[in-house]
């Protein structure tokens, strides 16, 4: 049973590894979107606070100190949070894939290494 665990953790963790990188890079891309969209007469003063905002709205709903003033910079805002909902799901959707895979592949017999 530990072989089968450490195989789900193991390959569980790389992919959510991989998504956490793409979230990492989501989060200060829109972050620059945001500062050049809103500027400093959005409340997005400087590049890290645009992306301390992206940060808090993708992880959260935000904390209201920075709102976007745009229609654009809005409709980011709201695509961000739904965006959000993501980092809830995909990691527990991997690891039941795995878990179910696993043990497919145990019960007929078949061993399966590819990440």
């Amino acid at each position: 049973m530990n072989e089968i665990l450490k195989r789900i953790i193991g390959k569980s963790c790389f992919k959510i590894g991989i998504f956490m990188i793409i979230i990492l890079f989501i989060t200060v891309l829109t972050g620059i979107l945001m500062y050049i969209i809103e500027g400093k007469n959005g409340g997005f003063n400087t590049i890290p606070l645009s992306i301390y905002w992206a940060s808090s709205t993708l992880l959260t709903v935000g904390y209201g100190d920075i709102v976007p003033q745009t229609g654009f910079g809005r409709i980011i805002a709201i695509l961000l949070q739904t965006l959000g909902y993501s980092i809830l799901f995909v990691p527990v959707v991997i690891v039941v894939y795995e878990i179910v895979n696993t043990f497919l592949n145990l019960f007929s017999g078949t061993v399966n290494d590819n990440p």
